[in-house]
C-alpha cells in the first residue's frame, strides 16, 4: 500500500483439501497446509491481488467461499486481553456479529497469555448437537 494509506487492508488467502485427508492425518497436517498459505502471502502475492482488485473491485465476504468451507479469522498483533476502553480489561472476547457463518473460526491470543489460545467457533445448530453427542470428540475437549 502507498504510504498515505491509512486504514485497515484485509485480503482472504486460501489453501484446499479434501475433508478425508484432514480426517485422515494428524491436525499438523491442516497447520501445516495454514502455514505455508501465509508464507506465501507475501509482499508480491499481496500487490498482485491488489492489482487484481483495482481490475474489478469487490467487497470480499468469508461466506463467499462456498460450502464446506472453514474459514479462520485473527490477528497475533492485537492483544485482545490488553485492550481497556475504561471500565477494564476484558473478561472474555468474541468476534461480533461480522462474517458469521457455518465454519468461522476465530483464534485470539488467550486469556491466560503465554502459548495459549482461545477459539471461537460458529457452527450451524445441527452441527453442534452432532458435536454434542459424539463421545470420542467430548474425550477429546
Amino acid at each position: 500500500m502507498p504510504e498515505s494509506y491509512f486504514g485497515n487492508l484485509i485480503q482472504a488467502i486460501f489453501t484446499v483439501t479434501a475433508a478425508g485427508l484432514l480426517s485422515g492425518n494428524p491436525p499438523e497436517f491442516g497447520a501445516g497446509m495454514i502455514q505455508k498459505a501465509i508464507e506465501m502471502h507475501n509482499a508480491k502475492a499481496i500487490d498482485e491481488r491488489n492489482k487484481e482488485w483495482e481490475k474489478a473491485p469487490k467487497i470480499f465476504q468469508f461466506k463467499d467461499a462456498g460450502v464446506n468451507c472453514v474459514a479462520m479469522g485473527s490477528s497475533p498483533r492485537f492483544k485482545v486481553y490488553d485492550v481497556d476502553f475504561g471500565w477494564g480489561k476484558p473478561e472474555s472476547v468474541r468476534s461480533g456479529s461480522n462474517n458469521r457463518f457455518d465454519g468461522m473460526v476465530y483464534l485470539y491470543q488467550g486469556k491466560s497469555g503465554g502459548r495459549s489460545i482461545d477459539v471461537e467457533i460458529t457452527l450451524e445448530t445441527s452441527a453442534l448437537e452432532r458435536l454434542e453427542k459424539d463421545k470420542e470428540f467430548l474425550m477429546e475437549v
